[in-house]
């Protein structure tokens, strides 16, 4: 999976791409089959304010993507944020998917039973 990284006003230094690369890589457990992660880092203000960054993380997987965003006073602290929201959103989107499987699994194996009575 690639890790696109685009920056508008802040500095990509080696430990914020490190970062970027943990925390947006290890959701790749709940979508093993995704594309691509887009990672947006904006500075909203220029002086210091609670709000002064922001992140965007677009996801890109079979299906509808999923987009996550956050603000906050420092670029790390608003991937963190992002990083939770985008995985607990895979999280539940493949607990529904397996649900789902289960479901049709039941189903199947009723109607076989029914045909052979």
């Amino acid at each position: 999976m690639d890790i696109l990284i685009r920056t508008d006003g802040v500095e990509l230094t080696d430990k914020l791409h490190e970062a970027v690369v943990r925390k947006i890589g290890r959701v790749r457990q709940y979508a093993p089959r995704a594309l691509r992660a887009r990672v947006q880092l904006h500075r909203v203000r220029p002086n210091r304010s609670p709000d002064q960054f922001r992140a965007l993380v677009h996801y890109e997987v079979p299906g509808n993507d999923l987009i996550a965003e956050h603000t906050a006073h420092e670029p790390v602290a608003a991937i963190d944020v992002v990083a939770e929201k985008i995985e607990r959103r895979l999280r539940r989107r493949k607990t529904a998917r397996l649900a789902r499987r289960v479901r049709e699994h039941r189903t199947q194996a009723r109607r076989q039973s029914v045909a052979r009575a």
